[in-house]
């Protein structure tokens, strides 16, 4: 059956009763956040991941820009599913900072179409006393909840069990394998995986067929993270494409994961400050990982209003450094660190920034 033919009745029944609501809510300004643009922001800002094998595991990031010229305080998002959590999120945004939300779905405890809203508000701050901003036409704090919303449709013929490829951490140089179980029970005779989309300069996969009781067909899917795959983070995924007709051939699961270098910095080692007007200043946090304890004992390279705090903190293999953009003036500024540590060796950070003339 056709999951999209299932939907259009539904929506002719919404259609006249949508007419009767009488007259359309307010967008709240907040969605701007979401977009980068001051001007007609969406009613509703929306990720759609499609239909999905139960028991898929998703993540994405709304990322979200501070477009005015005070702080704005995050409140910690709450989603309206136990089907979705809030993986991580930024607290705070200082002018033209750029954040993000980072939510993750689950559709094992799903069947058929979800909707699940994730209202966000923002709360301005005054950047001296920390206090809230009051709108100065009703005396209440200048705030505005933002309208998020992630929808999905969990397809409970096909299932995936775990959800995604996840591989922890990995220390660079060793191999690594993870498996997933995909079964179906739906109609089709004969269902198969024909063939695995990988990049192959970073995975090698294996697809075998495997007995499920209850099940028409199964396979065992085994991703195998190459000894040779460079440091960082991952973010990828897979196809598994399968001889079923129409749109839903093709079966995506997500591979997350952190290769870990022997000394490297968690994410970009390319920090990019913005425009800060002189006179101010925004400070960033960076984590520092390594596959042994160590400590951050000297920072090389600083200067023209970038400058590091380091804490005094005992050796481990995680440490977290705060940089701080203060410019001395207007200009573009761009310096590269090198942050030393106790066991001999260092890693570089690149900082880039903009000083600008006091508004």
């Amino acid at each position: 059956m056709n999951l999209r033919t299932l939907t259009l009745p539904l929506l002719v029944l919404a259609a006249p009763l949508a007419a009767q609501e009488g007259p359309a809510k307010p967008i709240p300004w907040a969605n701007k956040f979401f977009t980068g643009n001051p001007e007609n922001p969406p009613p509703i800002i929306l990720q759609d991941f499609g239909v999905l094998p139960k028991g898929t595991v998703k993540t994405y990031r709304f990322k979200m820009t501070n477009i005015y010229a005070v702080p704005m305080q995050v409140t910690q998002p709450k989603p309206g599913c136990g089907c979705m959590s809030i993986r991580a999120y930024k607290a705070e945004l200082n002018p033209r900072e750029t954040g993000y939300i980072e939510v993750e779905i689950k559709t094992a405890a799903v069947e058929g179409a979800k909707s699940v809203k994730l209202p966000v508000e923002f709360v301005g701050r005054d950047p001296k006393t920390g206090n809230p901003i009051l709108d100065p036409k009703t005396g209440q704090p200048f705030n505005s909840t933002a309208e998020l919303e992630v929808r999905f449709v969990s397809r409970p013929e096909i299932a995936v069990n775990p959800g995604a490829f996840q591989f922890g951490q990995v220390p660079a140089g060793q191999q690594a394998t993870q498996t997933v179980l995909v079964t179906y029970t739906g109609l089709q005779p004969n269902w198969q995986i024909t063939e695995v989309g990988i990049r192959k300069e970073l995975f090698d996969a294996k697809v075998t067929p495997r007995a499920v009781r209850g099940a028409k067909a199964a396979y065992e899917v085994a991703l195998t993270l190459k000894p040779d795959a460079p440091a960082g983070l991952l973010d990828e995924h897979i196809e598994l494409k399968t001889n079923e007709p129409g749109d839903h051939a093709v079966i995506n699961l997500a591979v997350s994961g952190l290769v870990q270098a022997p000394l490297g910095i968690v994410g970009s080692d390319q920090l990019k400050m913005g425009g800060v007007e002189v006179g101010q200043r925004d400070v960033r946090k960076v984590t520092v990982q390594a596959d042994e304890p160590f400590r951050i004992t000297a920072v090389e390279g600083q200067g023209d209003g970038v400058s590091v705090t380091l804490l005094k903190v005992p050796a481990n293999k995680s440490q977290v450094v705060t940089v701080t953009f203060a410019p001395e003036k207007a200009g573009p500024v761009k310096k590269v660190l090198t942050l030393k540590t106790d066991t001999g060796k260092s890693v570089p950070l690149t900082v880039e920034g903009v000083g600008k003339e006091p508004q």
